[in-house]
């Protein structure tokens, strides 16, 4: 019996066209597939920011600190602020504090860069002072035009830490919410983020 040859490069060629073929392929694969490997990637990053927040207290001092208000977002990683958001009703005319931790959680030393929220007419953001504090320090190193300004900028080694504390003013409106938003990223990869949300509705 005489066999039959088949050419190679048609074999090929069928091979190729099988896999390109194959469902999501050309769009980068399945949605499932794609979150899985960007939670990987992530996971094993280089450069991963993490905030947490936690609330410290109303009006002149941390009077409700320590717990039951836990720092939230360790180990969170989203720009939405969810499982990262502190909310606290607050009289009118009244101020409050937050305390807000920034970690390099990535294998390489980084430069994390912090985008804060710049208040309303209603809520002012008052101060924001390097370190943890529980009432206002005249000698304190202040961030707040950085802060606001989006120029706010740590240099931190893999696993290292810093924190500030944000003090936020309300002015007199009743029933008024308003969402703080501090958002952090790897300046060696952008699109590395993070942020934690101080939500505040007035009484």
């Amino acid at each position: 019996m005489t066999r039959r040859a088949i050419p190679l490069t048609a074999t090929l060629a069928a091979v190729l066209l099988t896999t390109s073929a194959t469902p999501g392929a050309a769009a980068g694969g399945d949605r499932s597939d794609r979150t899985e490997r960007r939670s990987v990637a992530r996971a094993d990053s280089s450069y991963r920011p993490d905030a947490w927040i936690k609330l410290c207290g109303l009006s002149l001092g941390c009077t409700i600190d320590p717990p039951p208000h836990p720092w939230l977002g360790k180990d969170v990683y989203n720009t939405t602020g969810r499982k990262q958001t502190v909310s606290v009703d607050i009289d009118n005319g009244e101020g409050v504090r937050f305390w807000i931790t920034l970690e390099n959680d990535g294998a390489e030393s980084d430069t994390l860069a912090v985008q804060g929220c710049r208040g309303t007419r209603y809520f002012e953001v008052n101060r924001v002072l390097l370190g943890k504090h529980k009432d206002q320090d005249a000698g304190a190193v202040d961030l707040t035009r950085k802060y606001k300004k989006g120029t706010l900028t740590f240099d931190l080694a893999s696993g290292e830490k810093v924190v500030f504390t944000l003090n936020i003013i309300t002015r007199i409106a009743e029933g008024v919410t308003y969402r703080c938003v501090t958002a952090v990223d790897s300046v060696n990869d952008p699109t590395s983020e993070d942020a934690v949300v101080a939500e505040m509705t007035t009484y």
